[in-house]
């Protein structure tokens, strides 16, 4: 998915981008450099599934 829908991804489901969160983006960065996409691709999943688990259980971490 491209950075475009993962932010589209975020916002429709109300998620927040938490210091975790954002730290998984740079990580995301840094494998696509590395031509690693599979691993790339992973990560951007795990972020929104980490998003979903702040908002869910009341993480404000911002």
């Amino acid at each position: 998915m491209d950075g475009e829908t993962y932010l589209a991804i975020l916002k429709e489901n109300g998620l927040k981008r938490s210091k975790l969160v954002k730290l998984l983006e740079k990580q995301v960065a840094i494998l696509y450099e590395n031509n690693l996409i599979d691993m790339a691709e992973e990560t951007k999943w795990l972020a929104i599934d980490i998003a979903e688990f702040e908002k869910k259980n009341g993480v404000i971490d911002i």
